[in-house]
């Protein structure tokens, strides 16, 4: 699952989904905005794509300290009681659900006195705690850091896309583990 409200020029986030197709060319990527780009997610769609996988990819850049806005609204419409949660809602049960989540800030910035006065694992603690209320397996999240790119002013595309491509190899390593367990 592929939340990224500019995904065309992305260059973390592309980088990992290229990769992603190159060694898994099977891959279903779903990207969210391209199959809803107004928001109004086809439910069934992304159940049914849910039932056939057994591990659960979350791919996303942070924003304001939180998934995307089209990420949040697919878990509030494909997430319903009896089929994720509730009476007759196992449908997920034993999936294992992996987040792998780019951040613009580097990693000295993701602490309490760094630049954005976090760090940035508790902020997936939504997801983890959502992934649990679904019956599902929670795998420790692949994060990137540094992961910005603004012209003349930090970092450079090539900075980025090696950064994307080291978290694309941990995310790659992670992935084996799960599909040989």
């Amino acid at each position: 699952i592929l939340a990224h409200k500019d995904y065309e020029n992305s260059i973390a986030n592309r980088t990992i989904i290229e990769a992603l197709n190159k060694k898994y060319p099977q891959l279903e990527v779903r990207n969210l905005l391209e199959l809803s780009p107004h928001y109004e997610i086809d439910v069934t769609a992304e159940q049914e794509n849910l039932l056939n996988s057994d591990i659960i990819l979350l791919q996303f850049p942070i924003y304001w300290y939180n998934m995307p806005a089209i990420l949040k609204q697919w878990f509030e419409t494909v997430l319903v009681y009896g089929f994720a949660y509730g009476e007759g809602g196992d449908f997920l049960k034993d999936k294992k659900l992996l987040v792998s989540a780019t951040a613009g800030g580097s990693v000295d910035s993701y602490t309490p006195i760094g630049h954005m006065h976090a760090h940035l694992r508790p902020l997936l603690n939504n997801i983890e705690t959502a992934t649990y209320y679904c019956q599902m397996h929670f795998v420790e999240p692949i994060l990137g850091f540094g992961n910005i790119y603004i012209p003349h002013v930090v970092n450079t595309p090539e900075i980025v896309k090696k950064r994307a491509t080291e978290q694309s190899e941990r995310l790659i390593n992670k992935l084996e583990e799960l599909l040989n367990e």
